[in-house]
């Protein structure tokens, strides 16, 4: 059986690691990764196509702001049905989903390590400390890659402007675009904060305990040289 110590620590990783799952659940079901406002001009008039876009569903309306008075409403959209197949856009997206599909299974096995190690002494090396140390750290990198891709396609490959050209059924045309990223983008940071704390507790149980060994082979060598002087 583990020592009070040890469950109380780890059962705190436990709460950090699946904080992280959770979090992870939570941007992939939820719609709000980013709006984009494009600016666009028609014949006579001028506006603004609003893009709400999430990983699965995407929104699309259009304001008139100068010019003929007319509105469009807001329509969904299937984000896999809207892009074309071969578009490296798509590729991208898809390559976003699936490192957050994998980071999600790396969170849930390093938080069922973590909960392992609270209530058991496992005696295999990949299913102790080091084991969480290894899906964390998977989980937490694959996070940041998404990001960063996430990111990508949507300033480099202006994916917001690139849904509103698609999906217009006018001759419009689209300008300049502005880019908001939302709370579901943002939320990934926290689960990487939260792999963070779940490492640093590890590493916190594993420094107090080789400092207990240390202090209690102090005596034994002390033993031994008084044994040598007399």
């Amino acid at each position: 059986m583990p020592t009070k110590q040890k469950t109380l620590l780890f059962s705190a990783g436990f709460v950090s690691s699946i904080g992280s799952f959770a979090v992870i659940c939570t941007c992939l079901a939820t719609p709000g990764w980013v709006s984009g406002q494009i600016q666009f001009t028609g014949t006579n008039y001028s506006g603004i196509a609003d893009i709400n876009l999430g990983l699965f569903q995407t929104s699309h309306a259009k304001t008139i702001t100068q010019g003929a008075a007319f509105d469009t409403q807001k329509t969904r959209h299937e984000v896999f049905q809207v892009l074309k197949e071969t578009s490296s856009i798509k590729i991208i997206h898809i390559l976003v989903i699936l490192l957050l599909v994998i980071g999600l299974i790396s969170s849930f096995l390093g938080s069922m390590t973590t909960c392992l190690n609270s209530v058991s002494n496992p005696y295999l090396t990949f299913l102790g400390p080091l084991g969480v140390y290894v899906w964390t750290g998977i989980n937490g990198i694959l996070i940041l890659l998404a990001m960063i891709l996430f990111a990508i396609n949507i300033e480099a490959n202006k994916l917001p402007k690139e849904i509103a050209v698609i999906l217009d059924q006018t001759t419009d045309v689209f300008g300049s675009t502005q880019n908001t990223y939302g709370y579901s983008f943002w939320l990934l940071l926290l689960s990487v904060f939260l792999n963070c704390g779940t490492i640093v507790i590890i590493s916190y149980y594993q420094h107090m305990r080789n400092s207990q060994q240390v202090e209690k082979e102090r005596p034994m060598e002390t033993a031994s040289r008084d044994v040598i002087l007399f």
